[in-house]
């Protein structure tokens, strides 16, 4: 079964030169919570990847082993039978995202919750930047002078936010200043059924860069905890190879 560091690779061709921008701040997502069985059911052999099957046996009142319940998570996601992968919720803190990302993010409504760093209450002094990839330049000057231009501008937004915070305008207006490529830190809280219905969408060519490198990252994460529920994406060749 393959991953997707190739993918993440192609997006990242310019990270060494991100390293040193101005407050230049890169994703990372780290798995905080993770349905698990209760001490009963693991006595049982249940574990949290065979969850859905185990539940989902209860309409024909079946019964099967760890590996018949591991084979029946992939014929039931054939089927279109998906209902059962709610079982298993992941809960990730997510940093280094920017304010553009989560705006698509928060359209996936459906079994999917986010906790933002709020914007209001928290001042930004200290907020950080998520520069554009630009995956889709060859040339490294164009691409530095691209760098550079927008580090003017970051710079530019945190004096003038600092400008106007020394004058007393509060958090709640000095946020409107803010570009759409401030970082921002969520937990989200989304079930297995939802996070497939999310990398249907942004695993493709044709997503936004930065979300699809989301995209890459958890499922690269979750494929490694419960790949019965997860690995059809490559082998149905969702996404399209380079």
């Amino acid at each position: 079964m393959k991953h997707f560091t190739h993918e993440l690779e192609h997006i990242e061709q310019w990270g060494h030169l991100r390293k040193d921008l101005f407050r230049n701040e890169e994703p990372s997502i780290k798995l905080i919570g993770l349905t698990m069985p209760t001490e009963e059911m693991i006595s049982q052999g249940i574990t949290t990847e065979t969850l859905p099957a185990y539940t989902a046996r209860q309409s024909h009142e079946s019964e099967g082993t760890y590996e018949d319940d591991l084979r029946l998570n992939k014929k039931l996601i054939s089927w279109g039978h998906q209902t059962c992968l709610e079982a298993v919720q992941f809960v990730y803190y997510v940093t280094g995202v920017s304010k553009s990302l989560a705006g698509q993010w928060t359209r996936h409504r459906i079994g999917v919750g986010w906790t933002f760093r709020s914007t209001r209450y928290v001042k930004a002094n200290k907020n950080t930047f998520v520069y554009p990839a630009l995956e889709y330049m060859d040339s490294e000057e164009k691409v530095k002078a691209v760098y550079r231009a927008y580090e003017r501008e970051h710079r530019h937004a945190m004096d003038v936010y600092e400008e106007l915070q020394t004058l007393g305008v509060r958090n709640q207006e000095l946020r409107r200043l803010m570009p759409v490529g401030w970082s921002t830190a969520a937990y989200v809280y989304v079930n297995a059924r939802s996070l497939r219905h999310f990398f249907g969408l942004r695993l493709e060519k044709s997503a936004e860069w930065e979300i699809r490198r989301l995209a890459y990252l958890m499922f690269n994460d979750v494929v490694s905890i419960a790949p019965s529920l997860f690995e059809d994406l490559v082998e149905d060749d969702l996404v399209e190879e380079r």
